[in-house]
């Protein structure tokens, strides 16, 4: 996510898309998931997939931007 969105305002939004469309296949495929695991795998995942993505894009949006002097 650091290399493809590079703003952290669009993590949040970035993180939960493919796990949007996961729980759609999902139902599509095989019903609702009823499964407690499913659902505390799935929400750990996006968790940190969110707050590393956005720590990660804050972090490189704080970096020190070089300036070179001439002459």
């Amino acid at each position: 996510m650091l290399y493809l969105i590079e703003r952290a305002k669009k993590c949040l939004d970035f993180a939960a898309t493919p796990y949007i469309i996961h729980l759609s296949i999902c139902t599509i495929y095989g019903g609702w998931p009823s499964s407690v695991t499913w659902w505390v795998v799935n929400v750990t995942g996006f968790a940190v997939m969110a707050l590393l993505g956005e720590y990660l894009c804050i972090r490189r949006e704080m970096r020190e931007i070089p300036i070179t002097r001439y002459g």
